[in-house]
């Protein structure tokens, strides 16, 4: 347990910095400008923002829960991901209801 615990928390170090860094980009002005779908924009910004919190907390819990011995700390670890697969389907929803095209929120660099 102690080994997929260190996988996951490493994973999700990563993954939480890599929406760190997009969320910090999504609030420039050239990159806002690209964005075809408002509504994609806020939920990319959401999902951006919310999972590095998510992931900090669920791993400082699974992190608890298994030095106290319950064995109930990989569905925490697990909840983050959950939330980037729920975002993920949010995020191609409100960019398929803006213009019946999934995949066409943000325009390509000039």
């Amino acid at each position: 347990m102690f080994v997929i615990l260190v996988a996951f928390t490493l994973f999700h170090i990563v993954v939480g910095t890599a929406c760190l860094i997009w969320a910090v980009r999504l609030l420039t002005p050239g990159e806002r400008g690209l964005w075809r779908a408002p509504a994609a924009l806020l939920v990319a910004e959401l999902m951006c923002w919310i999972y590095p919190i998510a992931a900090f907390v669920s791993a400082k819990l699974a992190w608890r829960e298994h030095l106290a011995g319950a064995g109930h700390a990989l569905p925490l670890l697990l909840a983050p991901i959950l939330w980037l697969v729920v975002m993920g389907l949010v995020f191609a929803i409100a960019d398929f209801i803006d213009d019946g095209v999934i995949g066409n929120a943000r325009g390509r660099r000039p």
